[in-house]
């Protein structure tokens, strides 16, 4: 399935995210009618916003906007969700980003309510909740969904990017709420069982600091 793909290299890579959308836009011009293209672009829009592309961002919105309600599997009202929240980080007026920030808690947080156990729907938010000021409180919500997503992962014996993207940024919000030791032990179970990959680096690298 195309949309899974795509969804599969979210926020651990972007590239060649330019031509990716002009392809999609001729696939949606051509197929108007076609809600999973739509998605892939309103994907492919808000990872070119998670890149600063700030024209995107507004596209992004717009498009998702008219798939949320059909939304059955709470990834149209995710990315929405996130977008908003990347709207709220390029938007100078104070009014402005706090407006998107409510609306993207608002998304996100009614993807989880109601699509909880999908695990892609909760690395958006946990991601996007990773980066929040600390005064807004979602550093919590961030970490509990990265061990969400973990746990949902021991129910199999697969270990691919997105567990080991969620284990290194599981470790980063420790650091951030103060407990190192927890850090660690994400990072270490990262070299131990997937020794020769990217996360494997940085989290060697993290581990000196």
């Amino acid at each position: 399935m195309r949309v899974t793909v795509l969804i599969l290299t979210v926020f651990f890579s972007c590239l060649c995210v330019a031509t990716e959308i002009e392809i999609l836009e001729n696939l949606v011009a051509r197929n108007p009618e076609d809600k999973s293209l739509s998605l892939e672009l309103g994907i492919a829009y808000h990872n070119a916003g998670v890149l600063g592309d700030k024209d995107h961002v507004l596209k992004a919105i717009k498009l998702l906007e008219k798939l949320v309600k059909d939304d059955e599997e709470g990834l149209a009202t995710a990315y929405l969700g996130s977008s908003h929240l990347l709207r709220a980080r390029d938007d100078w007026n104070p009014f402005g980003k706090l407006s998107n920030l409510g609306k993207g808690f608002e998304y996100l947080d009614r993807a989880v309510k109601y699509h909880g156990d999908n695990i892609m729907v909760l690395v958006i938010r946990a991601n996007a909740y990773i980066n929040i000021p600390g005064i807004f409180g979602k550093l919590d919500t961030s970490i509990a969904d990265f061990q969400k997503i973990i746990q949902l992962y021991s129910q199999d014996t697969v270990v691919d990017d997105i567990l080991l993207n969620s284990r290194l940024k599981l470790g980063e919000a420790f650091v951030k709420k103060g407990d190192n030791d927890k850090a660690y032990e994400q990072w270490r179970w990262i070299l131990k069982n997937a020794p020769d990959t990217p996360q494997a680096k940085e989290a060697r690298e993290l581990l000196r600091k």
